[in-house]
């Protein structure tokens, strides 16, 4: 005879009913393993002896899941709000074919990223890219007005192919992190070139015919006016240097692809290097879903909460009505800077028949030109921060100040940064005047509350046996009466829930197979010998151990190891 502590390892006591099923289904939609599924499974039902079944069982019923499969969307409603300026670039380890991710980004009115699509490629070359391109550009039906990649010439040809009407950015950060390693080495500890190198480049604030004087007068300075690289990343300014975009509208708003390698670490978080495309699929739409649910939640707090005013002035409450809660922020800054600070000034005003000039001094010493035309009631400042990126300046401010305008001009309120109830698609074409509302599924609410239902009243009645019992009867007739005495799933029962799951059915004829595993570049690397590790660690520069003190490649924490090392081989 069995021992009662050992029945629960018999195939006849190993079995998954509709609790484990159901359980594991939604363990797989969540991106939860067999393990961990059946962790929580044993803390539900109460430990291991209760469970009903193994860790393999749980295994076995995932192995199903992936056999089965083996072998005006918000988005696009997003992309013609928020379309203008696009972040494109790639990545790897998110699937088991190899392929690579390369998903489409921008930024919303509250500046967090929005994923508008994206893609898997097999290759990173120019058909490549230039087909995803054609595809974007036929399912959003209109192109970005402006798109930041890295220097992938393949890109580049792409770009130039497909989106013709498209300004080209190169990412910034990938260009001036190549700065150290084409500087000759007697400079690379040159703080001050460094410090004017970057003066010149990251401004927003010069023109090009500055930027370009600026750049020749460093580059005969240190002796790098016949330096192959420099002179290559010059001959291609327009494409990387923001002095070249300050004419182009929101050109401030991505100047490198880092929100791209950001939302790339955000997917990974709901993906495994293993998944089949279907899984990574679903995986993907729940990775969006997420992302949508944070900036409804974001939408709701503009709609709900009152921001914390710094001032009493008008101007001040009439932006926190129209702003979105980050937007605000950086507004009223400039609002507080403009009408408190005494850094910021009217120098002087200058009058024609329909234009006013005024002088404004800022807290730097700069002298900036704001024109105001009197006929269409429209301000521009030198600076242009309201064209580069959407907000005003303090110094636009200072002017409304100066006239004594109580609420901000209609003209000047822009697009990007509104509540979402006032952002106009900045895409034409796009009808958007119906109001937006979730479906919601009666259904799935009425699932949930009969699901709280049951655990509330099988939790309350948890120490009592005879209620346990009468609860359990309860429920055992009311099955026999919907389901029938036979509950146990047919195969053809486990299928369609399987189907269901996926939403979806096998058809007869299957036309679209797996793809074959790419090989990439990102897709690993050889192993490095011992002598060019060796290499590598001599090149790279000590630091002074905090124990020892001398200069080498350890520190206070492995220090004792690595001595020990040493005199081991001596």
């Amino acid at each position: 005879m069995v021992e009662e502590r050992h029945k629960r390892f018999m195939n006849l006591n190993r079995n998954l009913d509709l609790v484990h099923q159901k359980f594991i289904l939604d363990c797989a939609n969540a991106n939860i393993g067999p393990t961990l599924s059946f962790s929580l499974l044993k803390e539900v039902l109460g430990g291991l002896d209760y469970v009903g079944c193994t860790v393999l069982e749980v295994r076995n019923y995932r192995r199903d899941l992936r056999a089965y499969v083996e072998g005006a969307d918000a988005q696009i409603r997003n992309y013609h709000l928020y379309g203008d300026i696009v972040s494109f670039d790639t990545t790897y380890s998110t699937n088991r074919y190899c392929m690579i991710f390369a998903p489409f980004t921008g930024k919303d009115n509250h500046g967090r990223h929005v994923t508008f699509a994206a893609g898997l490629l097999s290759k990173e070359n120019a058909n490549s890219f230039s087909w995803l391109f054609n595809q974007f550009v036929k399912c959003m039906g209109v192109a970005p007005k402006l798109i930041v990649t890295d220097q992938d010439l393949g890109m580049k040809v792409a770009v130039e192919e497909v989106l013709v009407n498209t300004r080209h950015r190169w990412c910034m950060w990938h260009v001036m992190n190549k700065v150290a390693d084409k500087l000759p080495k007697n400079m690379l500890g040159s703080e001050q070139l460094k410090k004017e190198l970057n003066a010149c480049v990251w401004s927003e604030l010069i023109e090009p015919d500055a930027f370009e004087e600026t750049w020749h007068a460093i580059m005969e300075r240190y002796g790098l006016t016949n330096n192959v690289w420099f002179s290559s990343m010059f001959a291609s300014r327009k494409f990387w240097v923001p002095a070249f975009f300050r004419d182009f509208p929101i050109s401030s708003l991505i100047k490198t692809t880092s929100i791209s390698e950001s939302q790339n670490n955000f997917f990974k978080r709901y993906s495994k290097s293993r998944a089949n495309l279907m899984q990574f699929y679903m995986n993907y739409n729940h990775a969006l879903e997420t992302q949508r649910s944070n900036s409804a939640k974001l939408e709701y707090y503009d709609s709900t909460k009152v921001p914390i005013l710094r001032t009493g002035l008008e101007i001040e409450k009439h932006a926190s009505t129209i702003y979105s809660g980050s937007a605000y922020t950086e507004i009223q800054e400039e609002i507080v800077y403009a009408c408190f600070s005494l850094s910021c000034a009217t120098l002087g005003v200058s009058t024609n028949t329909d234009i006013e000039v005024y002088d404004i001094k800022d807290k730097d010493s700069n002298s900036w030109t704001v024109t105001y035309s009197i006929g269409d009631d429209t301000y521009l400042c030198g600076c242009k921060k309201f064209e580069r990126l959407g907000l005003l300046c303090s110094h636009i401010f200072c002017v409304l100040k100066h006239n004594f305008v109580k609420l901000i001009p209609e003209k000047l309120h822009g697009g990007r940064w509104l509540k979402s109830q006032f952002v106009k698609p900045i895409h034409g074409g796009f009808c958007d005047d119906q109001e937006i509302h979730l479906a919601v599924d009666k259904k799935k609410i009425a699932f949930k509350n009969l699901y709280g239902l049951f655990i509330e009243t099988a939790q309350s009645i948890e120490g009592n046996i005879d209620q346990i019992n009468a609860f359990a009867a309860i429920i055992e007739e009311g099955r026999k009466q919907f389901l029938g005495e036979d509950v146990v799933l047919s195969s053809t029962q486990k299928r369609a829930m399987i189907e269901n799951f996926y939403g979806s059915h096998v058809p007869n004829n299957i036309e679209v197979h797996p793809p074959e595993v790419v090989s990439t570049k990102g897709s690993g690397s050889r192993k490095k010998s011992k002598r060019e590790s060796a290499i590598k660690l001599a090149m790279k520069p000590g630091r002074k151990c905090g124990n020892c003190h001398e200069i080498g490649h350890h520190d206070s924490r492995n220090c004792k190891k690595v001595n020990e090392k040493s005199n081991q081989r001596q």
